[in-house]
């Protein structure tokens, strides 16, 4: 009881900031600098081209999505929506650059044209207003070289393709206008650290149980105000498909699993205080390279919808499953399989840990007394070492996904 009682003061906090009473909240205003910051060339697809993973992730949730989407269109054919010209809106919530999720577009796309041929379909990228928006276009509008075609392929001139840079803290579509909004390894992102982590650059990896309940409860507060937005914007019986960074009951999480002997995150933070050690940044710069973010046990994103009283409930959400499950490293795989060199192995790796961390290590430098240019070095220099750290070990490094797959629906 007293659980609920904090969850639901976590909700009213959580309504208030984000747009209570009727009136949308623009969020991108108060989040914190330096989360995901697009790493490699713009416009050149290097988010995905490097994230092999994430292709599997959003692999393993498609059976939820295509489930999640089975009960939208059900719900459309009730109230005879193509018959009325209802547009079929489905929503890519923290995008990047729309390559990993492009084969469950496709699929998406192909199967709600199936089942309404002559349906307007609008399909919605959303990220920061930062995001590389030059290689999602070129990926969708099918002009990125070795890319998967998109569904515009086809030539369907009933397909239209738009975008938004709000934040999904924000409300991004008009109200009851998404039929079918999707997310994967997204909604960890929290809107900004609630506190240091002095001994770690990960909540999770903290031995501070101070610094765990902060983020825990920050990660609680965003959840709700995360799913109160997306409950706005859904249309009666649209549904959700959510692939969310997890901590498991094995006590796995992202880069720590069963199958290597070295945690990616506790590496991190022993070779970024190696370079405190050898004075190439300070212990302030260390404690002040927070990550922030949060991967949530399935119990904590389960909780908004149990008990009486939940807002969530309110707003007409329903909780409909969910589970946990690990994705292998595909690099780590292949040199189980294949071998070969090791420091080749380890270069082709260590980009894919690099793509959405990099930001974070820049981010916790000291910006007043060390220029851009001498930041990107340091950061360099600590991303080189975790490759010599790789070559050294490769068996026992890894970046295996640890995820909950959600399937959420609007009454």
């Amino acid at each position: 009881a007293r659980a609920m009682q904090a969850l639901r003061a976590v909700s009213r906090r959580a309504s208030r900031a984000h747009g209570a009473g009727g009136h949308r909240a623009l969020a991108t205003a108060g989040e914190a600098k330096g989360k995901h910051v697009p790493f490699g060339e713009i416009g050149s697809g290097y988010y995905s081209d490097h994230t092999k993973g994430c292709y599997d992730v959003v692999q393993r949730s498609k059976s939820v999505a295509m489930d999640a989407l089975g009960g939208v269109l059900s719900a459309r054919a009730e109230r005879g929506a193509a018959s009325k010209d209802e547009p079929f809106t489905i929503v890519d919530y923290g995008t990047a650059d729309a390559g990993t999720s492009m084969p469950l577009m496709n699929d998406i796309v192909a199967a709600v044209r199936n089942a309404e041929p002559s349906t307007q379909i609008v399909v919605l990228y959303e990220d920061q207003s930062t995001n590389d928006w030059n290689s999602v276009f070129a990926r969708v509008h099918n002009r990125l070289p070795n890319a998967d075609r998109s569904f515009l392929a086809g030539g369907d001139s009933n397909i239209f393709v738009l975008a938004s840079g709000e934040s999904f803290y924000g409300q991004c579509t008009p109200n009851g206008t998404v039929d079918l909004g999707y997310s994967s390894t997204a909604m960890h992102w929290l809107r900004s650290a609630p506190t240091t982590v002095p001994d770690a650059i990960l909540d999770v990896c903290s031995d501070d149980e101070g610094v765990r309940a902060a983020y825990r409860e920050q990660s609680a507060g965003d959840w709700i105000a995360i799913l109160s937005q997306r409950a706005r914007e859904l249309k009666s019986g649209g549904a959700l498909a959510i692939a969310n960074f997890a901590v498991d009951p094995e006590g796995q999480f992202l880069g720590k699993s069963r199958n290597v002997g070295q945690s990616m995150h506790h590496t991190f933070a022993k070779l970024w205080l190696e370079l405190v050690a050898e004075k190439v940044i300070t212990m302030e710069e260390f404690t002040n390279t927070n990550f922030p973010i949060h991967y949530r046990t399935l119990e904590e994103c389960k909780a908004p919808f149990e008990g009486s009283g939940s807002e969530l409930t309110d707003l007409g959400l329903r909780s409909v499953s969910g589970e946990t499950d690990l994705v292998r490293c595909p690099y780590h795989e292949r040199w189980l399989r294949e071998g070969g060199d090791a420091l080749a192995h380890a270069e082709s790796f260590v980009p894919t840990t690099r793509t959405w961390s990099n930001s974070t290590f820049v981010s916790g430098l000291d910006t007043s007394t060390r220029t851009p240019e001498e930041a990107d070095a340091i950061v360099q220099k600590f991303f080189e070492r975790y490759i010599k750290t790789v070559a050294a070990d490769p068996e026992n490094h890894a970046m295996d996904y640890v995820h909950s797959y959600l399937h959420i629906v609007k009454a």
